[in-house]
């Protein structure tokens, strides 16, 4: 008898144990399928609501080109809701423009998309039978492009360059050029005002470049090493080369631990 009693006991543990489990994984299902609900509710809110059509477009680091330029080049239309935009295709868009080396394009709820603009940095013009602007890591930039006037920048020449595999936008594979404009991001640095008196560089043989000073012309002829120190040197020099030559043709500092100055020919009849 005591045993049938345990037994039923038994049982009736066992069923309630099964009814409570029954009830959680009921409730899991109702919380499981609640979320989802919710879920999908907030997707359609977000991706219908009039709320969040697109007012404003807000644009930072902007140097050459204009609010309305990075407008018309991303595509976006106002009342066109935020949630709905493709950030990574407005993106692609607007680094196609020759003047956006990168764009990073995010939401700002309830109605904006922010756009922070990477402009490429224009340090030279080049001459490859076309004139074209040219960024420290050799991309080629249109002139004309913007309306921002001529820079006081020299001009790169005497480069053997295949014209037809020019394109603007994109790089020039060219050690002589990439030697050049690293010299030139390392001189602009060290010595600001000796740069702006650079009106031309030209390569030389044997890893050497050739400056054509603004005004009288001068031509210095120097490694394409060592810029900071090359710039030093030439300051310290200068008082006593035209001390010494009233009107050089040009200064020589290809040799190592002396300089080479040329004079102007004279002038026939």
């Amino acid at each position: 008898m005591n045993r049938q009693k345990k037994k039923t006991k038994a049982r009736k543990k066992s069923q309630r144990g099964q009814s409570k489990a029954r009830g959680l994984w009921i409730a899991l299902l109702i919380l499981a399928t609640g979320s989802t609900l919710a879920a999908y509710q907030a997707a359609t809110y977000f991706g219908q609501a009039s709320y969040f059509g697109l007012k404003a477009i807000e644009v930072d680091g902007l140097r050459r080109l204009s609010g309305e330029d990075v407008r018309v080049a991303s595509g976006l239309a106002a009342g066109s809701n935020i949630f709905a935009i493709d950030l990574d295709e407005v993106a692609q868009r607007l680094e196609a423009m020759y003047w956006i080396k990168r764009a990073f394009v995010v939401r700002k709820p309830p109605n904006r998309i922010a756009v922070d603009i990477v402009e490429h940095r224009q340090v030279a013009w080049i001459d490859l039978g076309q004139t074209y602007g040219i960024t420290p890591d050799g991309v080629l930039l249109p002139v004309g492009s913007t309306d921002v006037p001529p820079r006081n920048l020299p001009v790169i020449s005497g480069l053997s360059v295949r014209g037809d595999s020019l394109q603007p936008g994109v790089a020039v594979s060219d050690s002589a050029l990439l030697a050049i404009l690293r010299w030139w991001e390392e001189a602009t640095v060290a010595d600001a005002e000796f740069c702006l008196n650079v009106a031309g560089i030209q390569p030389m043989s044997g890893a050497s470049i050739r400056l054509q000073m603004a005004g009288d012309g001068l031509e210095v002829r120097l490694p394409v090493n060592e810029a900071a120190h090359r710039l030093r040197t030439i300051r310290e020099l200068m008082p006593r080369v035209h001390q010494s030559h009233p009107d050089p043709a040009y200064i020589d500092l290809r040799y190592a631990g002396q300089m080479v100055v040329g004079k102007k020919k004279a002038k026939s009849g």
